[in-house]
This record gives structure tokens, sequence and C-alpha cells, in this order.
């Protein structure tokens, strides 16, 4: 079996499948807080004992390599390496917005036959979006006219948490767009993870680091007690 793991958003996502494809089961967590740190492993131990599985019965295990939410990535990859690393199997790294196309594809079926008009949506703050290329390669774009002017004419689907942004910014255009407000889900992965397997691209376990896309830029810390001087 193999072991998914997303966590590049809001959404603490498990799921299990088969190197065929196949799915089993998907267990998640997504209350509007980032809770990866508390619940993955629990959901983990929870899903594998519903399956009457244990972690020996692994073959690999995938992590969404991102790009996303920075905290979240870290936490994913880290439990993703060390199990790869404790069972000695292969970790994969597909990349959940291509997971966002294909869900977008399932759920809208009439895109199914025009992937390149299934744009993922991953809210990167701001106004920013992290989306797929022309070329399909996972990059960063703000949401304006620009943005407008490259989705064109025609039919399109958004989708992803950062859909309902890109709503606001483009109302009121005379278009067929619509919007799809969701998360990627480790189900989302399997297609892509199984190929990777079938295809032995695994990632070095000690090497792999998520892919960020953006620089971390760290926050001013807090000071709740007002321990900081005024002129700090």
């Amino acid at each position: 079996m193999i072991l998914l793991l997303e966590t590049s958003t809001l959404n603490c996502s498990v799921a299990l499948g088969q190197p065929d494809g196949t799915h089993i089961k998907t267990r998640e967590v997504s209350d509007g807080q980032y809770l990866h740190a508390e619940k993955l492993h629990v959901i983990i131990d929870e899903l594998l004992r519903e399956e009457g599985a244990q972690p020996r019965d692994l073959s690999a295990v995938a992590v969404g390599k991102g790009p996303g939410s920075f905290t979240g990535l870290r936490i994913g990859t880290s439990a993703a390496k060390g199990m790869c690393t404790a069972l000695q199997i292969p970790l994969l790294a597909p990349c959940p917005l291509r997971g966002l196309q294909r869900q977008g594809a399932v759920q809208h079926p009439q895109f199914a036959d025009h992937p390149t008009r299934i744009i993922p949506a991953i809210d990167a703050r701001r106004l920013e979006i992290y989306t797929l290329s022309a070329d399909g390669q996972p990059t960063a774009t703000i949401v304006d006219d620009s943005f407008r002017t490259e989705l064109g004419a025609g039919p399109a689907l958004l989708v992803g948490d950062g859909a309902e942004k890109c709503k606001e910014v483009l109302s009121g255009q005379d278009t067929e767009w619509q919007f799809l407000q969701t998360f990627p889900t480790a189900a989302d992965l399997l297609p892509e993870a199984a190929e990777l397997l079938a295809a032995g691209r695994t990632e070095n376990v000690a090497d792999f680091e998520p892919f960020y896309l953006k620089d971390f830029v760290p926050g001013r810390p807090k000071d709740p007690l007002g321990l900081r001087s005024k002129t700090s």
C-alpha cells in the first residue's frame, strides 16, 4: 500500500491506496486552523487501524511536495521522511496542484477532456495564488487584469482554496468561468504517486525538501506580555 499525505493547505489529509492507483480510504480534518502538528500522526494511526494494517504493510509514502503553506509542508515532509527512513521504503513527491486538476475533472466532468482549462488555485496570501504555468510547472501569479488576459476566452474552471479570491477579482466579466472552492486531498495525489512509483521516480529521503516556490519571510514575533521595548 501507498500512504499519502497532503498538508500544503489548511486541510490535513491522509489516504491509503494501492500501487495500481486503486483508492482505499481517506481521512482528513479541516476546521479553519493549521492542525497538522496535532492531527497528522493521529490520523495516520487511525487510518491504518481502520484497515487492519501496520506500517510494515506500506510499500511507499507519498507527500504533496508543494507549493503551499510553509509550516504545513514541513510537517508533512518530516512525517513522510521519518516513516520512509524507519521502514526503508521509497518516498514519492506528487504535486497538489495537479491533484486539484484531477479533482476538478471529477467534479466537473465537462472539463475532463480539456485539462488545461482546469486552473488550480492554491491561496498564496494577498492577491497571489499558486497555479500551473502553460507548460504545466508550478508558479505563483497575481490575480489581476493580466491573469484575466492569460485565462483568455472560453470556459474555464478555477479550483482550490484560492478560487473564491479569483471569483471576487474576476467578477462582472462576461465569461464562462466556474469556481470550485476546495482543498487538495491526499486521494488526489494517488494517480501521480502510482505513476511515479511505477516509473521508479522516487526521492532521495535524506536530501528531499518541499517545493516552497517562494522564499520564507518570517514575521515579527508577537509580544503579548509587552516585554519588548518601544524602541526595539
